[in-house]
């Protein structure tokens, strides 16, 4: 029956089975699209594993050493920028910037007053930012603490450094110390110093020294405890 074989070999021609075709090779390529969706990897989430912390440098000798602000970022192909004070730092002789795997650090070479301030560490990746701040904190070098007999002459003498040289003012208990016939107060470019002849009791304070300039600020303080003399004990 040759018109029922010529039928049947036209059927499989039919649109309906090239439909049917076109739906199951879809079907096979949407499944493949979802399985790929399944195991597509997700962008790595910008941020800072390890912060910034605030460097205190104590002594006066710390003058002219260098100071390391140290982070941790991830993803480390993160591009990170350095700034002080909300303004950008450009890589100098002073500044220098070092990148190694997660690992980001900003060297302050020849440490000044003047160096005094916030550090910030801005990282960038795909399209997001985020910054990390620390301080750079500097105190000058003063006696730790100072007790004497009533009488005597006591010298407190500080280091203070900085560019440009900074203002220094002394109080004690929050009043500004001022030269008389018994307090000196000298102060020199890089130093200064108080010295109180024929102490008294009323000499026993909390002093402090405050080193200013446009770049920043330091202070440091000194107990002096004053003791009476046999005199004030037998009486």
């Amino acid at each position: 029956d040759w018109t029922t074989v010529t039928a049947s070999t036209r059927a499989s021609n039919t649109p309906l089975c090239r439909l049917q075709l076109i739906q199951n090779a879809a079907a096979r390529l949407l499944t493949g699209t979802r399985i790929h969706e399944r195991f597509k990897l997700k962008p790595v989430q910008l941020k800072f594993i390890k912060k910034l912390k605030d460097i205190v440098l104590q002594e006066a000798e710390s003058i002219g050493s260098s100071a390391v602000f140290e982070c941790e970022v991830s993803p480390s192909t993160a591009i990170t920028g350095w700034m002080k004070d909300d303004s950008n730092l450009r890589e100098s002789p002073k500044h220098k910037f070092t990148s190694d795997g997660k690992d980001r650090k900003l060297h302050i070479i020849d440490v000044q007053l003047s160096d005094t301030g916030e550090y910030t560490c801005v990282a960038k990746n795909a399209g997001k930012e985020i910054t990390c701040t620390a301080k750079l904190i500097l105190d000058v070098k003063l006696l730790a603490g100072l007790t004497t007999r009533a009488g005597s002459k006591i010298e407190l003498p500080a280091d203070v450094k900085g560019k440009p040289d900074p203002r220094v003012k002394w109080t004690k208990a929050d009043v500004v110390l001022r030269a008389d016939d018994r307090i000196a107060i000298d102060t020199q470019p890089g130093h200064s110093k108080v010295s109180i002849d024929k102490t008294t009791r009323g000499d026993t304070a909390t002093y402090i020294i405050e080193a200013v300039n446009a770049c920043g600020r330091a202070t440091a303080t000194i107990d002096v405890n004053i003791l009476g003399t046999k005199a004030d004990f037998l009486s």
